[in-house]
């Protein structure tokens, strides 16, 4: 092996390692509460109504940012870059430039018509395109949906940026399995 080719190797290492880091730790956490959809569940299963923002302590107004759990959101959307204008919306709608994070329900809704891909999923965040499910998932994704009695499916959904960027990546998340 040339060890003149050594720093270049360890050079695209590094970079790799930021590039993986980025993607895949894009979010800050905040002090913004977080919905509780496992409470929200629960109660639709019994027949209750429940306030969605109610946190694990009762208090929807002091959630300590060390109580959110990135990792419950696994599933990256795809195409926000083309829905950016709609995504930079729904930051201003919820005034979250200087939190970097948007904490809200996303639908799932079949888009058949779309002439790329049959079993295509879009994602919509109260009424706006923020991306799509891959395509490699969307024949699964629209099997459930299909599955589930209803035209839509809903889950929760993590809208997030880097605050200190002029111009960052906006990136979404959602929290979903796919079976």
């Amino acid at each position: 092996m040339d060890t003149s080719s050594l720093p270049f190797i360890a050079l695209t290492i590094c970079v790799i390692a930021v590039v993986l880091y980025r993607r895949f730790r894009p979010f800050s956490a905040t002090s913004t509460p977080r919905v509780d959809f496992i409470g929200q569940a629960a109660a639709n299963i019994e027949g209750q109504r429940v306030d969605l923002f109610a946190t694990s302590n009762g208090n929807a107004d002091s959630k300590s940012s060390d109580s959110f759990d990135d990792d419950d959101y696994n599933y990256d959307v795809v195409g926000e870059s083309f829905q950016r204008d709609h995504l930079t919306s729904l930051i201003r709608a919820h005034d979250a430039f200087n939190t970097g994070v948007i904490y809200s329900t996303a639908v799932l809704e079949m888009e058949p018509t779309n002439s790329f891909d049959p079993y295509a999923v879009k994602v919509v965040v109260e009424g706006t395109q923020v991306g799509y499910i891959p395509k490699f998932d969307s024949p699964a994704v629209t099997k459930m949906i299909q599955e589930s009695g209803k035209k839509v499916y809903e889950v929760p959904a993590r809208i997030g940026f880097d605050t200190d960027s002029p111009s960052p990546p906006i990136g979404v998340k959602i929290s979903l399995t796919v079976v």
